[in-house]
């Protein structure tokens, strides 16, 4: 539905030739009561022609929210234009919202307020009382409910009839797993189907093995093949249940480890800050992190090594050791030259690094992630 407003919030006066445009009040100051009377009464008209109670909810609303508690805002915003009577306070509240002078129109608008204030709150109690009136059922009682009505009677209806009440030998049970699945059951409602299940077969089996006098004389109408058939009618409804529960049963998602932020995890990380002999410096600790390619420099050692990340998440750090690196691709070497190496680590891409390392024929092995006071934080990619 269209707005009944311009973008500068205006009133879209379409008929203005006829009702002139929206009454303005930026010159209120310099009208006579008279000239203010007269536009207030145009005012009223004008608005009578172009909107309704719920257009001038807004305004009504402003106007309140300075002059009436915050309940009494909420009971109007929230009942809006089922209330009746709110043209009127409608239209006086936006010319005085656009500037009018107020005078005793405070007084006059609060006589429009206050019965529409009292039907609101008349609604509220209506629906507070409706609501108070009604039997809270508990989830669990409204899963059994729920649970009886498309599944139980079913089981009961099939006692009842369907050959189990007659002397025939062999009947057919209902296809319990189509009626959990028809009625949409939780998992955390097959326990009322199995009890019931299990309460029947035990009746029939204490008649068959004779355990029970009085299941034996209930069910005596019945030969041994005809309750042994039955039992193992009840032993195919327990199994469908079974199988809709492994059915329905989600597998719990393992917990997603919170990671730590990368100042956190580089807290206790023990490393050298400079080596003046070698001329380097280490980058910043908290960028190892979450970085994919981290090369480290061990100054007493001449030992330069390389980590790549195992996952999209990056490397990590857990005390002085660097974390999730792929053992395979990851190494370290001894350098001969390291002037010339690690000058070119600390100034050139990562494929060119990777491009000037494979000539190098120092054999590699497998780093172990430690990092220490000797060991200068090189490069991050």
């Amino acid at each position: 539905m269209a707005s009944v407003f311009d973008k500068q919030g205006r009133v879209k006066a379409f008929d203005s030739k006829y009702t002139g445009e929206e009454p303005s009040w930026e010159d209120a100051d310099s009208l006579s009561n008279e000239e203010i009377h007269r536009r207030y009464s145009s005012g009223l008209n004008f608005y009578a022609y172009y909107v309704s109670a719920k257009d001038l909810i807004p305004d009504l609303l402003k106007y309140m929210e300075t002059r009436y508690n915050k309940d009494d805002v909420k009971l109007i915003k929230k009942f809006g234009d089922r209330l009746g009577g709110l043209v009127t306070p409608g239209k006086l509240a936006r010319m005085i919202n656009r500037g009018m002078p107020v005078g005793n129109l405070d007084r006059s608008i609060d006589n429009f307020i206050r019965p529409v204030l009292s039907e609101a709150r008349s609604m509220k109690q209506a629906i507070e009382k409706k609501t108070s009136d009604q039997p809270k059922i508990s989830v669990v009682d409204r899963l059994n409910n729920k649970v009886n009505d498309k599944v139980i009677y079913h089981l009961e209806m099939m006692v009842d009839d369907n050959g189990w009440a007659t002397d025939e030998t062999r009947v057919n049970g209902v296809d319990v797993f189509a009626l959990l699945k028809a009625g949409d059951i939780p998992v955390n409602g097959l326990n009322v189907v199995i009890k019931w299940l299990e309460r029947f077969r035990h009746e029939l089996d204490s008649a068959y093995s004779k355990t029970d006098s009085d299941y034996v004389e209930g069910f005596s109408y019945l030969s041994r093949p005809a309750l042994k058939h039955r039992i193992k009618e009840i032993d195919k409804m327990l199994a469908q249940v079974e199988k809709y529960r492994g059915a329905n049963t989600k597998a719990r998602k393992p917990r997603k480890k919170k990671v730590k932020s990368a100042d956190a995890q580089v807290k206790n990380l023990k490393y050298k800050e400079s080596d003046d002999d070698f001329g380097i410096s280490s980058v910043a600790p908290s960028l190892v992190p979450g970085s994919r390619t981290l090369y480290v420099f061990n100054t007493k050692y001449r030992r330069l090594t390389a980590y790549f990340a195992n996952s999209t998440e990056g490397l990590g750090v857990k005390g002085t050791t660097i974390q999730n690196f792929d053992n395979k691709l990851s190494y370290e070497l001894t350098i001969r030259k390291p002037d010339d190496i690690l000058s070119f680590i600390t100034n050139k891409t990562e494929k060119q690094i990777s491009k000037l390392i494979d000539t190098l024929k120092t054999k590699r092995k497998s780093p172990n992630g430690r990092i220490n006071t000797e060991t200068v934080i090189l490069r991050t990619f």
